[in-house]
């Protein structure tokens, strides 16, 4: 075993893989900043880190291919002196369907990019010679798996399967000393909606508006130095939780 202080970020071009690849830079670790499309936000955030003096490294790779997601590990580790030790699968698919009109495509796409391509990515990093002397998983799930509406099925039965799968790597990892976690944000960003919408969105939970990606950094950052967390969900949403099952109101 190794000891290292890399960390690979899926979706790390924008939005909370962005944030969260940022918020370990800061903490002096180097950066596998994993993109798809988002080749403008990822070289942004490489520059930063590496006027800063920190490390980073681009890598794409299309996780709607879940059979090369694993290559991801060993690209971070060849180019920044690995093994890796932090692996944070925050890259999602957030397409709409439903049980009425799925197709396989839609089917498969999406529980490709939400679930198996994690699933293949905590394989790689369970699977590298040698082993970070201690590695933290953190999976990105979605606090409205409580809530979920139909008219995302796909989206949803990949987190579900997400979820699972956190929960069965981080008990069959133990005995590498790889901790498996699972990280359920709320309203953090606007999606496909105004700023104005995503305001009152957010007014509606329990503790109001203010809810961000730096709450998501902190959470990544706890279950990091959580020596003795595994195979937990830790929900970051205000409250919203609370808030009942079925439509949530604020979803």
């Amino acid at each position: 075993m190794a000891s290292n202080r890399i960390a690979l970020v899926t979706g790390a071009g924008k939005r909370l893989g962005k944030a969260v690849a940022k918020g370990l830079a800061d903490k002096g670790y180097a950066i596998g900043l994993h993109f798809t499309s988002s080749v403008g936000g990822a070289q942004e955030l490489h520059d930063e880190i590496r006027t800063s003096g920190g490390q980073a490294v681009l890598l794409q790779n299309d996780l709607s291919r879940p059979e090369l997601a694993g290559e991801l590990s060993a690209e971070t580790a060849a180019a920044l002196g690995g093994p890796v030790s932090i692996l944070v699968n925050s890259a999602s698919a957030f397409n709409t369907d439903s049980l009425h009109d799925l197709t396989h495509e839609s089917w498969q796409f999406l529980m490709n990019v939400n679930a198996a391509a994690p699933v293949f990515l905590m394989q790689a990093f369970a699977n590298q010679d040698p082993l970070p002397e201690t590695g933290s998983i953190v999976n990105m799930l979605d606090t409205q798996m409580l809530s979920a509406s139909p008219e995302r099925f796909s989206y949803f039965c990949g987190k579900f399967a997400l979820e699972g799968a956190t929960r069965l790597a981080a008990f069959e990892l133990g005995a590498k000393k790889i901790r498996v976690n699972a990280i359920a944000p709320g309203l953090i960003l606007p999606s496909d909606q105004t700023q104005e919408n995503f305001d009152s969105r957010q007014n509606l939970t329990p503790l109001g508006p203010g809810l961000g990606p730096d709450d998501i950094v902190g959470a990544v950052q706890y279950l990091v130095d959580a020596k003795q967390v595994s195979g937990h969900t830790f929900v970051v949403d205000a409250g919203q939780r609370l808030m009942g099952f079925g439509n949530s109101p604020i979803g």
